[in-house]
């Protein structure tokens, strides 16, 4: 699996440097030539290897890690596991955007062979690596190698399942309240834990593992809160009720407007809006969900209780959020992938589909990496 993640790296890298002069979106890009090399050397180094990738969230991340939080900028819409890793590097020197690479880089590998090491607890060799090469090829998995936080947070979801798989109660409920300081689907992983808890009849003794889990997110809610926003006004309705408390109420700061709804209402107003004005954006989008539901269904048979239920809640989640009438759909795709049991499911009740599936996909990867880099599609 390391040769095939430096494989991809390697390719994805050498795409966004070629394409980006296409059209530079930073300062760097505009500034310097890609060829030739031009010194001072580590600058053209971050201006091929790591500006290409400086879109969308990658810029948030980059401000905080600079900046650090401010109250009503926006900043506080995204979670502090991911840009944290990445300020010790730039308290030694390294800039921003570098740090925050490395750090993916880091964590997107330990995913894929925390994946692979997760799939071989019960499937054989061979199905284990087809099961982690589908996962790894899936088209927005490309988001591995930017500067987003991904990679961080499946790193930490994946090793709360396998420390589930071993019992090891503790160390998954530690890993899930990590996972919930990366990225808000982190706490869905309290059900496959309460799941896992149940089946073993544990009873009040399942409390303390749940409120470990529990832990860190609201301890960062707590600081967000009293230490940088201050108290909210909670408004009125859902919404104003779960962004006053679990996101952020400056979200609209991030995207103008974004709210949650049922899933199928949500859905059907994409739909409507694509029907009305389609758009490269939200069809992109729409065929991975739909490519991803029909990955769902077909390994739904071999995902078990607490794996559906983590599946159903990052899926419906997603299905869920609305940003607006123009691209009613942003991320959709990558808020699904991180639903990873449906490769698991897949290399258990469907094997001979993992042939085919990474085939159909790899084309998909370095598309999305190219209208990424084009400022074309917000992954």
């Amino acid at each position: 699996m390391i040769a095939l993640w430096l494989l991809v790296l390697i390719l994805t890298r050498i795409e966004a440097a070629w394409i980006s002069p296409l059209r530079p979106m930073t300062a760097l890009e505009r500034e310097m030539p890609l060829w030739p090399p031009m010194p001072p050397l580590p600058t053209w180094l971050e201006r091929a290897l790591i500006a290409p990738w400086a879109r969308w969230d990658a810029l948030w991340y980059a401000r905080i890690v600079t900046h650090g939080y401010q109250a009503g900028d926006g900043t506080t819409q995204f979670y502090p596991l991911y840009p944290l890793l990445a300020m010790p590097l730039t308290r030694l020197g390294v800039a921003p955007l570098v740090a925050l690479t490395l750090v993916s880089l880091a964590a997107g590998l330990g995913t894929v062979l925390w994946f692979e090491r997760l799939a071989q607890e019960e499937l054989d060799p061979i199905r284990a690596r087809r099961a982690a090469i589908a996962f790894m090829l899936f088209p927005v998995a490309f988001i591995l190698f930017a500067p987003y936080a991904e990679g961080v947070f499946l790193m930490a979801a994946i090793g709360c399942f396998h420390a589930l798989r071993r019992e090891r109660y503790t160390l998954a409920s530690g890993l899930a309240g990590l996972a919930a300081l990366a990225r808000p689907q982190g706490l869905f992983l309290l059900l496959p834990l309460a799941w896992a808890l149940g089946r073993e009849r544990r009873g009040l003794r399942s409390v303390p593992a749940l409120l470990v889990a529990l832990l860190p997110p609201l301890g960062w809610h707590a600081y967000r809160v009293l230490a940088i926003e201050g108290p909210p006004a909670l408004g009125e309705g859902f919404n104003a009720f779960l962004y006053a408390l679990l996101f952020s109420p400056h979200a609209h700061q991030v995207v103008p407007v974004q709210a949650f709804r049922w899933p199928w209402e949500a859905l059907a107003l994409a739909l409507r809006r694509f029907g009305e004005a389609p758009d490269i954006d939200l069809g992109i989008n729409l065929m991975l969900a739909a490519g991803f539901l029909t990955l769902m269904a077909l390994a739904w048979k071999g995902m078990d209780g607490g794996e559906r239920l983590y599946t159903l809640a990052v899926v419906a989640s997603a299905l869920s959020y609305h940003t607006g009438p123009v691209h009613p759909y942003m991320g959709l795709p990558r808020h699904m992938w991180v639903a990873f049991p449906v490769f698991l499911g897949l290399a258990r009740s469907r094997p001979r589909l993992l042939y085919v599936v990474p085939m159909v996909e790899t084309p998909g990867l370095f598309f999305l990496t190219g209208i990424y880099v084009l400022h074309a599609w917000v992954p």
